[in-house]
């Protein structure tokens, strides 16, 4: 068995996830979780680890010069003039205007981006979530977009609340609805097992596809490695993710 890391916590379940972009191991496990476990868990995962380190070999290499908006790529261009923050996108050139102080750092300039692509997704949400809520029957006291550096988008059924990755405005719009779907899926049924599944095909036909699209980590940045996540020895949790 070939080596990998293991992270200690209080986990709610047994994870693995391979990271970019040499494809390390790393695994979290629960405290109470016995180590043959764990080893056992990542060799029955062989042939899922040798395929998504194939699909990991083919995802481009981050460009610093150029964003994403909904599964479309800008080129970035900085303009100071001495203003407060903004982004304008001209569709004509493809390119993607950032327009900040000139004082203002490169971590500050990702600051604004990173702002930017929230409030889109916010927006885009606050039609979205109605929208599915109607259709589904199902009711949501409050969802919050933040950034997640594994998770897609998260539910808690006990207070009706949903999470979503604000990296979302960077893929098509379909994949932002399919993490909506999948979430309020979660009201039903919190393990991602067949009447899971059922529930999200049947919604939303297609997420199979959806969902190969965000694991591959495309567009370039989007995502910070690739998880399997079964249904595992640990205690279920209130809190599901995808």
């Amino acid at each position: 068995m070939e080596f990998y890391e293991l992270r200690r916590g209080r986990y709610k379940n047994l994870t693995l996830r391979i990271l970019p972009p040499e494809g390390r191991l790393r695994v979290s496990a629960p405290w109470f979780l016995p180590k043959f476990l764990v080893d056992r868990f990542v060799v029955d995962r062989a042939g899922w680890i040798a395929d998504q380190r194939r699909v990991l070999a083919q995802v481009p290499v981050p460009d610093p010069d150029r964003v994403w908006v909904w599964g479309r790529s800008y080129r970035l261009r900085v303009e100071s003039p001495g203003r407060l923050p903004r982004v304008v996108l001209d569709p004509g050139t493809q390119e993607a205007v950032l327009r900040v102080p000139a004082t203002w750092t490169v971590s500050q300039r990702q600051k604004a981006l990173d702002r930017w692509e929230a409030d889109r997704v916010e927006e885009a949400l606050g039609v979205l979530v109605p929208t599915w809520t109607r259709k589904t029957g199902l009711a949501v006291q409050k969802w919050t977009v933040k950034k997640m550096k594994s998770r897609w988008g998260s539910c808690r059924p006990d207070t009706l609340s949903l999470v979503f990755n604000s990296r979302l405005g960077s893929y098509p719009p379909e994949c932002l609805e399919h993490v909506v779907v999948h979430e309020l899926a979660h009201l039903v049924e919190l393990r991602h097992n067949a009447r899971f599944h059922a529930l999200v095909e049947g919604w939303l036909p297609g997420s199979s596809r959806v969902r190969k699209l965000l694991k591959t980590g495309l567009p370039p940045g989007g995502s910070d490695g690739l998880d399997a996540a079964p249904d595992s020895p640990s205690r279920p949790g209130a809190e599901t993710a995808l």
